[in-house]
């Protein structure tokens, strides 16, 4: 059965949509992976498709689960990559489980159980925000990555979201697993540095670099045609093995 991992921090601009696609293309190369849009702005569908997200009204996470099926939103990108879309019906989860109380916090973990067995990873691209779909997203997860920003605000926020995260665990008595802190966007060693000592081994030893060819895959897709697409790609290379390592101990 697959590993689920969340990707997020409540703090907006700190690559989870990047991370969280580039990460599924490569480990894609060698898994089945499934990729889930769970931000209701769509990014990562528009990421990994180049497509407007109104071209999947109604055949998104939203309607898997509302009918606790997420197999008929399933859409496959390859043969080994495949992707469940959103929209901004997203935004309107909280009026469909307060509907339904006694699924609150787990009716994206219930829709997924579903489907678990089918892949050897499921990532979930988390929305900027502690609400309902991050409590969703992080009761789904069996391993949560955390992105770190390197810069203040970022950093203020990343004790409230690992805080929110042990706090969902062992109310709902998880075995959710911080699979580490992952360092991106670094213009200063001045934070990184201080997280590295205040969180220790829990911070991967990869650290994403900013990079103008990253953000031009937002728009071309993910590309391996260049010297330089390769160069871009290599930060995230060196995180997917972590990623593997941390997973498989």
């Amino acid at each position: 059965m697959g590993a689920i991992i969340s990707i997020g921090n409540q703090k907006g601009g700190v690559g989870k949509t990047t991370t969280t696609a580039i990460t599924g293309y490569l480990l894609s190369k060698k898994y089945k992976v499934l990729c889930v849009d769970f931000d209701s702005q769509g990014n990562l569908t528009q990421f990994l498709t180049q497509r407007d997200i109104h071209d999947y009204s109604k055949m998104t996470i939203f309607e898997a689960c509302k009918n606790r099926n997420p197999t008929p939103y399933i859409r496959k990108l390859t043969y080994n990559l495949h992707f469940i879309p959103a929209d901004e019906m997203l935004a309107t989860l909280p009026m469909l489980i307060h509907q339904n109380p006694s699924m609150s916090s787990t009716i994206l973990r219930d829709t997924l159980h579903i489907i678990k067995a089918r892949y050897d990873y499921i990532l979930i691209d988390l929305p900027p925000n502690l609400g309902e779909h991050t409590i969703n997203g992080l009761v789904a997860s069996d391993y949560a990555v955390v992105m770190l920003q390197c810069e203040p605000m970022c950093y203020d926020a990343l004790d409230r979201y690992i805080a929110t995260m042990i706090h969902i665990k062992e109310v709902k008595k998880l075995d959710l697993v911080l699979c580490g802190i992952l360092p991106t966007m670094i213009d200063s060693r001045t934070i990184i540095d201080r997280v590295r000592r205040e969180y220790e081994g829990a911070v991967f030893r990869t650290e994403i670099k900013r990079r103008n060819r990253i953000k031009e895959f937002s728009i071309t897709g993910i590309q391996e045609y260049s010297n330089t697409d390769t160069s871009a790609l290599s930060n995230y290379r060196n995180f997917v093995e972590e990623l593997e390592q941390r997973v498989q101990a």
